[in-house]
């Protein structure tokens, strides 16, 4: 991504916030065991606003009211000791040079020059949820009061960030777009390869393990989230992420897994007998999802909510429990009393992008349903869960949990599925069971996936 894309981002976030200040804090590593930390990962509105993919740092952004804009990153020292223990640092001196700055100072220096920077400002926004944030704001705005006869204004309209950073993440741009359309590449193989290694007696484990592999291949960054490998049962607990049993033959596996590239997120589940035949019940459930979302894809389109597309999702799914005899009485009357959310809990999708479950609002400021437009990417995810005793299931359903989930990116001339490469047809499933892994991995050598 080239740096005006950033620039572009911060000035949209100060127009959308009306100016004043905007601090955007990074992340930061956390602790795993005693002196050893879990793998960075940045956080997403810093990363959408600076691209800058070290650990503790601060962004803060002002815009006065002459429309003078600066732009200042706050961030670990040089110290050659440390880096050779944990890897080189970039420093305030280079920081200028290479990111989408004006200035960049030591983090030591971030309290003593967030009032130079709040002062004459009337609004500052940032993570009202940020505790060490919030000290820090109240601890500086008191220093700028106790100057009481200084005549400039002072910040005491505090705005909470993510509701402007989230509007603006709703909708991609070309560069987001490309690597959502990576990320579905990498997953596409991971599931493929899943289907194919998956036999009786293979351990949820190993193809965890493979998909953590194949989802860090050429740009990618391994697994979005914790994948859900998911064999017989286990997929009735909607996000089991233990993946340590044995698969057993005519049980379905439920896999629920997504590679990252560049920080954004694949979400895509299959679902799919581990012996590679579905039985004649799994077939018929599984076709009752598959067609529930089908019906969600047919209503999908500009204009329309998530809200909508779940509501014509749970109608499908509900009149498939009445026509089984799972559920009794007319459509409109499970709907109401929504009975069949025993078997369906969940939604239909969610926003996707930098975060799996992307913070963007699905309210407006009217708290009405924020319609699709294009470049909004999300997920569509219908499912049926059946356990084990349920006396209004057949016998042959119980014990079965299937769900069918792809990534959407809303175009001005429809909905483009981003995954619809990864088997999904009964046929097309079965045959992809059929195949060797080693055909599969060969895709990986061939040519570049991403290229």
């Amino acid at each position: 991504m080239i740096e005006t894309d950033f620039l572009n981002r911060q000035n949209r976030l100060l127009d959308l916030v009306g100016g004043g200040v905007v601090i955007v804090p990074g992340a930061s590593l956390v602790q795993k065991s005693h002196d050893t930390e879990f793998p960075f990962r940045q956080n997403s509105d810093f990363k959408y606003l600076t691209g800058f993919k070290e650990p503790d740092a601060t962004l803060v952004l002002s815009k006065n009211e002459d429309g003078e804009i600066k732009r200042i990153l706050f961030l670990q020292e040089k110290n050659p000791e440390m880096e050779m223990w944990t890897g080189i640092r970039l420093g305030s001196e280079k920081a200028p040079e290479v990111l989408p700055i004006d200035e960049a100072y030591p983090n030591h220096e971030l309290g003593r020059r967030l009032g130079e920077i709040l002062s004459g400002h009337q609004k500052c926004t940032f993570n009202l949820f940020n505790n060490d944030l919030r000290n820090l704001m109240a601890k500086t705005v008191k220093g700028i009061n106790s100057r009481g006869k200084a005549k400039l204004h002072r910040p005491l309209n505090w705005q909470h960030l993510s509701p402007y950073i989230g509007k603006m993440r709703l909708q991609k741009e070309s560069s987001e777009i490309l690597a959502m359309k990576q990320a579905a590449k990498l997953t596409e193989v991971g599931h493929r390869a899943a289907m194919a290694l998956a036999n009786p007696g293979i351990n949820e484990k190993q193809i965890n393990e493979l998909l953590t592999y194949l989802f860090s291949q050429e740009n990618g960054e391994g697994a979005a989230y914790d994948s859900i490998v998911a064999g017989g049962e286990n997929a009735l607990i909607l996000h089991y992420i233990n993946n340590n049993c044995a698969l057993n033959d005519g049980d379905l596996l439920l896999i629920d897994a997504g590679a990252q590239v560049n920080t954004y997120a694949g979400d895509v589940t299959r679902t799919f007998p581990v012996n590679g035949k579905f039985t004649s019940a799994q077939r018929d459930l599984y076709q009752i999802v598959l067609d529930a979302q089908k019906n969600a894809f047919g209503h999908m389109k500009k204009g329309v909510s998530l809200s909508d597309i779940h509501e014509h999702t749970c109608r499908s799914l509900c009149q498939s429990l009445i026509d089984a005899k799972i559920l009794k009485g007319t459509l409109d009357e499970n709907m109401e009393s929504k009975s069949f959310r025993k078997y369906y809990p969940h939604g239909t999708g969610h926003w996707l992008g930098l975060d799996v479950h992307d913070q963007s609002p699905y309210l407006d400021e009217d708290l009405n349903d924020v319609l699709l437009d294009e470049g909004v990417t999300f997920t569509c995810e219908p499912g049926l869960y059946f356990p084990h005793g349920d006396r209004d299931v057949p016998k042959e359903w119980q014990g079965l949990g299937i769900r069918i989930e792809d990534d959407i990116l809303m175009t001005n001339e429809g909905p483009e599925n981003l995954t619809r490469a990864i088997p999904k047809e009964v046929k097309e499933v079965e045959e992809a069971c059929q195949a060797t892994l080693d055909t599969v991995l060969e895709k990986l050598s061939s040519k570049p996936l991403l290229a």
